[in-house]
């Protein structure tokens, strides 16, 4: 879809991933590694990459100052990690970049001294599957019953949601708009729901 853009963000932990998956706008989200300059990284061999969201979303609904929003508000920038779980935007074109440098700078002044680190994307590298959608693999009676393939979970828009549900996300108007474009049964919708509504995995951390 040509209309579609990309933001790529470490939010301290692929576990951030459902968070975006929240946002109206957001179609859908991926986790991998970057950052770093040493070649193919994997979660064994991180090497000197971080954990990173790439997010791929339509800029009629949400534009980038809204997920750099987002962005400060679900993470404590201050906190001292090393360089796999750190916070970062990596940035594809000079408004990003712009945008974001912006946004460091007014939260330094807010906050003083934080870990964000801001520089253009170079390559991302896909994560291994056990890392897509994390909190909708946990529920393995629902992440079975629809059978989608590592690709479809990967890189499409109803595991994308579903991972939002999984991980107690309370707003059930695109799990109704999913429903029907996806066939999905009304057996499992109610699943979702009831999930949803009871607060998803407690150890999620990016609510």
């Amino acid at each position: 879809m040509a209309y579609l853009e990309r933001a790529y963000f470490g939010l301290q932990c692929f576990w951030g991933e459902s968070a975006w998956a929240k946002l109206k706008g957001v179609v859908v989200t991926r986790v991998g590694y970057a950052g770093g300059k040493q070649p193919n990284p994997t979660y064994k061999n991180i090497k000197d990459h971080t954990e990173i969201t790439e997010i791929t979303y339509d800029p009629k609904v949400i534009d980038y100052s809204k997920l750099l929003a987002f962005f400060w508000k679900h993470h404590n920038p201050a906190e001292h990690r090393k360089k796999q779980y750190q916070s970062a935007i990596l940035y594809v074109n000079d408004q990003q970049k712009k945008f974001a440098t912006e946004t460091v700078q007014q939260n330094k002044e807010a906050h003083g001294d934080i870990e964000t680190y801001v520089e253009p994307l170079d390559k991302f590298y896909q994560a291994e599957d056990y890392h897509q959608k994390y909190w909708f693999r946990q529920k393995k009676a629902l992440f079975d019953e629809l059978g989608l393939l590592d690709t479809q979970v990967a890189e499409g828009e109803l595991a994308t949601k579903l991972n939002a549900y999984c991980a107690g996300f309370l707003k059930f108007e695109d799990l109704e708009r999913l429903q029907k474009e996806y066939g999905l049964s009304q057996s499992f919708v109610d699943k979702v729901k009831e999930y949803a509504l009871s607060g998803g995995d407690p150890r999620n951390c990016h609510a």
